[in-house]
């Protein structure tokens, strides 16, 4: 529970967290975000998960790491908020891009993608960089970036505005069978206007020289740049652009501002909790049954063989008493209702698995 402090304390923190240096409290953020992370898990295995959401996103904001959202939406499945749980799986792919378990994560966004669409609407997510743009669905405002909301299926105009960037307005169509994902990057209107501002001018004329030779008239102005001789270019103007003022940037350099380091590892990677029960029996019974099919078809066959090599001895022509032929007849007899039976219980064995083959990959 949330108390406000008197607001002489409040001062008092205030003013004694800004005399700390920046890597000490640097530090001490992430102690405490470690002590809430582990609050959370200890909360999330004893199945509360609304106070383990909070004790999560608590921890995001002191060090922030894509990998909590994975935790928050578990505990939003859980808790069978699907929307919300939708949200934070993309949330957790946006910001781990080369997350290892991403086809898995997919595969539970499909999942709770069909749950939303049993209530006939369907998860709109939207999202700007930079964050906390206004959303506007169809002309109404409804909350700032990232956001979601659900919808019906349709096709709707998302604007998004946000102080100092150009307002933008797209197209979004959505459908019952998939979330739809909105995603905008915003143009600085500073920018925008240094960019209108900063069009190159026109070359100036070409003065040519008593005794030099002209430029061709169909070759225009680029042709006379390019028969002037490099060595002569002057003092700060681009031997690649011709433009005054602009230096010449080597490939090699500009291959090197285009590198993007990889995020640092961060020490709030949390352990992952083992997904809820189907995924962990996912056709189990497919394979239990097929494994059946094929033992009683061995079996089967392997009594079929020696009721059938016993009927051979009966008739070789071997002289054998009235008592040792009826015990043969009765044991072949026995062995061939048996094996008849196995093979009944293969094929049955054998339909219950394809059956569950389809049943269980559908949950």
């Amino acid at each position: 529970m949330n108390h406000a402090l008197p607001l002489a304390l409040a001062s008092l923190l205030a003013a004694a967290s800004a005399a700390v240096p920046a890597p000490a409290r640097a530090a001490d953020d992430v102690a405490q975000a470690r002590a809430h992370f582990d609050k959370g898990a200890k909360l999330f295995r004893a199945a509360k998960y609304r106070e383990a959401i909070g004790e999560f996103e608590t921890a995001y904001r002191l060090k922030p790491h894509g990998a909590i959202h994975f935790n928050v939406a578990q505990c939003r499945e859980r808790l069978e908020e699907w929307p919300n749980a939708l949200r934070s799986y993309q949330d957790y792919l946006r910001e781990v891009p080369d997350a290892s378990d991403r086809a898995a994560v997919r595969a539970s966004i499909q999942k709770i993608e069909q749950r939303i669409a049993k209530a006939g609407v369907q998860a709109l997510l939207v999202y700007s960089d930079p964050p906390g743009a206004v959303v506007k669905v169809d002309g109404k405002a409804h909350g700032r970036t990232p956001f979601h909301i659900t919808l019906p299926p349709g096709v709707y105009k998302v604007g998004l505005s946000l102080d100092g960037f150009q307002g933008e307005e797209v197209e979004a169509e959505l459908t019952i069978a998939t979330s739809r994902l909105v995603d905008v990057v915003l143009k600085s209107r500073a920018a925008a206007a240094r960019k209108a501002v900063d069009v190159p001018l026109p070359p100036p004329p070409i003065i040519v020289a008593p005794g030099t030779a002209k430029a061709a008239p169909s070759a225009g102005p680029a042709a006379a740049a390019a028969a002037a001789p490099a060595e002569k270019a002057g003092p700060g103007t681009s031997l690649a652009t011709g433009v005054p003022g602009a230096e010449a940037k080597p490939a090699a350099k500009l291959g090197a501002e285009l590198v993007v380091k990889p995020p640092e590892p961060s020490p709030l990677q949390p352990p992952r909790p083992p997904p809820p029960g189907p995924t962990e029996k996912r056709r189990v019974y497919t394979w239990v049954a097929v494994g059946a099919a094929a033992a009683a078809g061995i079996a089967g066959v392997v009594l079929g063989s020696q009721a059938n090599s016993e009927n051979r001895k009966i008739v070789d022509g071997t002289i054998r008493t009235t008592e040792q032929i009826t015990a043969m007849e009765s044991s072949r007899d026995k062995k061939a209702r048996t094996a008849n039976v196995l093979y009944g219980v293969a094929g049955a064995a054998a339909a219950a698995g394809v059956t569950l083959f389809f049943i269980e990959g559908s949950f």
